[in-house]
């Protein structure tokens, strides 16, 4: 999926800001919940894909998936200053839950060169919805600002 595929919306809540999603399947969802995070720190469709990393995320349900794969890309972010912006990666049904694998492609952050919009603390539980109805995923997070 390429970055200019947003599918995604912003909603308020007290203090922080929800991510409301709606996505054809679960894998779209969840890039589209990356995006939509990163989104919120800079204009991610300004981020060159010029670095690669693998990522490998196991978790026992789709919300401790959702949860594990915004904290990496948060993490990744505060540790290696690396932010995504293309994401090339699949879900599978593991007898042990869920996982989630495959690259993500982007830049060093460095303010200098990408615009600051704010800071994102980390994804909460609170008011996480998972509903898969028919064939549309529809997802709802918070994150902490």
């Amino acid at each position: 999926m390429k970055k200019t595929d947003f599918d995604f919306e912003y909603f308020d809540t007290t203090a922080d800001i929800g991510i409301d999603i709606k996505s054809d399947n679960m894998t779209h969802a969840y890039i589209n919940a990356g995006l939509a995070t990163l989104n919120l720190i800079t204009d991610i469709d300004k981020i060159k894909p010029v670095t690669i990393r693998d990522v490998v995320i196991e978790s026992e349900d789709e919300y401790g998936l959702l949860y594990d794969w915004v904290t990496e890309l948060l993490i990744l972010l505060d540790s290696e200053n690396f932010i995504a912006s293309e994401y090339n990666i699949s879900i599978d049904h593991v007898e042990q839950g869920y996982i989630l694998k495959g690259t993500i492609s982007g830049d060093i952050y460095n303010t200098n060169k990408y615009n600051y919009k704010t800071e994102v603390k980390a994804i909460t539980y609170h008011k996480m919805e998972i509903i898969q109805e028919n064939d549309l995923y529809h997802v709802r997070f918070i994150v902490d600002l």
